[in-house]
C-alpha cells in the first residue's frame, strides 16, 4: 500500500494507506488538523493542501474551485484529490484567533494554591481556562481548532460520520482530546504548574459531550434528537486516555436535554439565571445556537440549527477569525470602509463582518427587507460593483476578489431567523415582551464580537432597548469554571433539572415565527 506522508509545521507524519483514499479521509486517521467545512461534499472548496507527489490529476470539481495559479502550484482539495501511490502532502498551520485568548492574573504563579481547568469543548475551538481553586478566580485562557472539523463544521455532519462506522466514531473520540490537550498546551504552563492541577470541568454541547463520552449517539442523531444520557459523570478519568495526571478529578456536568448541553447549563450559572431579579435572555451564537430565557421564575432553553453561517462557512468568501479576515462594514461618506483583524488587506467575511456588511447595504437600499440584492441603484460610491441581474453578486474589494453574492445573503437570513423565532418563541411562552427584557446577553465566540446595531437592525435580537445588550464573549467557558468546586457542580445539577427544554421541532407556531423573522428589518 501507498505511504502517505503528512507535513505540519515542524511535525511529519507518515500512515500507510490504501490505493485510491482521499486525502482528507487519510488525513482523518493521522489525528492533524484540516478544516472541510462541509464535510467533504466537495461544495464549499476550503480544504486547500500542497501536494507535493503521488496524487491523480484534478477532476471538475477541483477545476471549479481552483484557480489555475493553484492549479499550477499542486494546491488541490483535501475532499477529491485521490492519492495513487507514495505521496507528501503539506497542511497549512492553522492559527485561531479567539477571544478565548487572554491572560488576566499571574496569582497562579505566585502561589502553590492547587489549580483548575476549565474546557469548553466547541463545535469550531476547543478553549481552555486556568483556574484557582480556592476562590474560583480564572487567570488565563487559551483557544485551539476542534480537530474534528475534518468531518465537517456542523454536529450532525460528525454524528452522521460516527453512525456509519465505529472506527470514525471512535477518531471523533480521539479528535476531541487531541483537541482539549492541544487548547491546554496552548495556555503554556510549566510543567510545575501543570503538576498543580487537581481538577477539571469540561462542558460542551450534546454531540461534542456523546462523542466524548462515547455514549451511543442512535437516538441523539434522528428524531426526537434525545440524548442516550444526560446525567452528570463525576468521574470521566477513564475517558481521558491518559492526557490528565492519574491525581486529576475530570468531571462532564449534566445536560439540559435534546441539543441543550452542558456549555449551555454553564451559561446559566455565570450569567446567574438562578438568581435573575428580572426577565433575561441569553444568546449562545454559533452553529449550534442556544436560546436560554427568564422570567426571574421559570427557566426554558432551546437549541436551533443556526448553521455555519455565523463561523464563516457556507459563505462564499467566508474566512474564520484570521488575519485580514472582515470583522465589520460601515459607511462613511458615501463609501463602504472594512474593518479587518490586524489592519491587513481584506482576504474574507467573519460571521460578524457578514452581519455587519449586510446590515450596511441593507441601509444604502441595495438589500432589500426581503434580502434581494437590487442591482438598479447605489448610494456607495467608488466601494462596490454589483454584477447583472443574472449574478446578483456584490464585489466589496477593487480587486473584485472579495463578494457577496445573494446566496450568501440568504444564509444568513437563514441563521437569524433561527436565532430570532427562538427567542419569540420563549418569550411568548413566558408571556414576555420586549421592552419587558432587562438583559439580554450574546456569548460565544461569535457572540462576543457582534456590533449590535447590526443585530438589532437586522432584527436578529427583538426590539429591546440598546442598552439592555450586551457581549460577554466565554460565557460557557467561565461558567465551566464555577462547576470545578462542589458547591458549583452542585449547584450545576440543580440547574439542569429545573431548566426546562423547548422542543422547537414540535412548536407548530415555529415556522411561522422563522418565515417571518428572514426578514431583514427590525
Amino acid at each position: 500500500m501507498p505511504i502517505l506522508t503528512v507535513i505540519y509545521g515542524t511535525e511529519t507524519i507518515e500512515i500507510e494507506v490504501p490505493a485510491g483514499i482521499l486525502i482528507g479521509e487519510a488525513v482523518a486517521k493521522t489525528g492533524l488538523p484540516l478544516e472541510q467545512p462541509c464535510a467533504g461534499r466537495g461544495t464549499c472548496g476550503k480544504c486547500k493542501v500542497l501536494v507535493e507527489t503521488g496524487v491523480a490529476p484534478p477532476g471538475a470539481i477541483e477545476k471549479r474551485h481552483l484557480t489555475p495559479g493553484e492549479l499550477a502550484l499542486d494546491n488541490r482539495l483535501a475532499c477529491c484529490a485521490k492519492i495513487e501511490s507514495d505521496a507528501r502532502v503539506v497542511l497549512s498551520p492553522i492559527v485561531v484567533y479567539s477571544n478565548k485568548n487572554f491572560r488576566s492574573s499571574l496569582r497562579y504563579r505566585q502561589t502553590d494554591t492547587p489549580l483548575g481547568l476549565a474546557i469548553d469543548l466547541g463545535s469550531t475551538t476547543a478553549a481552555a481556562f486556568l483556574t484557582m481553586l480556592d476562590n474560583g478566580e480564572v487567570c488565563a485562557g487559551a483557544a485551539s481548532l476542534n480537530q474534528q472539523t475534518v468531518y465537517g463544521a456542523d454536529v450532525i455532519s460528525r454524528l452522521n460520520a460516527a453512525l456509519n462506522s465505529t472506527e470514525n466514531s471512535e477518531r471523533l473520540h480521539r479528535l476531541a482530546l487531541a483537541s482539549i490537550n492541544q487548547a491546554v498546551d496552548a495556555l503554556k504552563l510549566s510543567a510545575r504548574v501543570r503538576s498543580r492541577i487537581k481538577r477539571v470541568t469540561i462542558v460542551c454541547n450534546v454531540a461534542m459531550h456523546h462523542l466524548l463520552a462515547r455514549l451511543p449517539i442512535n437516538k441523539l442523531a434522528v428524531m426526537p434528537f434525545e440524548p442516550y444520557d444526560a446525567n452528570s459523570i463525576r468521574d470521566a478519568s477513564n475517558l481521558m486516555d491518559g492526557i490528565f495526571a492519574e491525581d486529576v478529578q475530570v468531571m462532564l456536568p449534566p445536560l439540559i436535554g435534546g441539543f441543550v448541553g452542558s456549555d449551555a447549563l454553564a451559561c446559566l450559572a455565570y450569567f446567574g439565571f438562578d438568581h435573575a431579579p428580572a426577565p433575561m435572555a441569553a444568546i449562545d451564537l454559533g452553529t449550534n445556537g442556544e436560546v436560554l430565557v427568564t422570567d426571574g421564575k421559570r427557566i426554558l432553553t432551546t437549541s436551533t440549527a443556526a448553521g455555519p453561517a455565523f463561523e464563516g462557512v457556507n459563505i462564499s468568501c467566508g474566512s474564520r477569525a484570521i488575519d485580514g479576515a472582515i470583522t465589520r462594514a460601515r459607511t462613511e461618506n458615501d463609501k463602504l470602509i472594512l474593518e479587518t483583524i490586524a489592519g491587513k488587506a481584506p482576504i474574507g467575511l467573519t460571521g460578524s463582518g457578514l452581519l455587519s456588511l449586510i446590515f450596511e447595504l441593507r441601509k444604502a437600499g441595495i438589500i432589500s427587507p426581503s434580502g434581494r440584492i437590487e442591482t438598479s441603484t447605489t448610494n456607495l460610491k467608488s466601494s462596490i460593483e454589483i454584477g447583472d441581474t443574472k449574478s446578483r453578486r456584490i464585489y466589496i474589494t477593487p480587486k473584485k476578489d472579495i463578494s457577496l453574492t445573494q446566496w450568501d445573503v440568504r444564509e444568513l437570513q437563514k441563521a437569524k431567523g433561527a436565532i430570532r423565532a427562538a427567542i419569540d418563541i420563549l418569550m411568548g411562552k413566558l408571556g414576555l415582551v420586549p421592552a419587558d427584557m432587562q438583559r439580554v446577553i450574546l456569548t460565544g465566540s461569535f457572540g462576543g464580537q457582534v456590533d449590535v446595531e447590526s443585530a438589532l437592525g437586522l432584527g436578529m435580537l427583538p426590539p429591546v432597548r440598546h442598552e439592555a445588550v450586551e457581549m460577554i464573549a466565554n460565557g460557557a467557558g467561565l461558567g465551566a469554571a464555577t462547576f470545578l468546586s462542589d458547591t458549583g457542580f452542585a449547584r450545576g445539577e440543580a440547574l439542569a433539572a429545573r431548566a426546562e427544554q423547548v422542543d422547537l421541532d414540535q412548536d407548530s407556531d415555529f415556522i411561522h415565527h422563522y418565515i417571518a423573522a428572514m426578514a431583514l428589518k427590525p
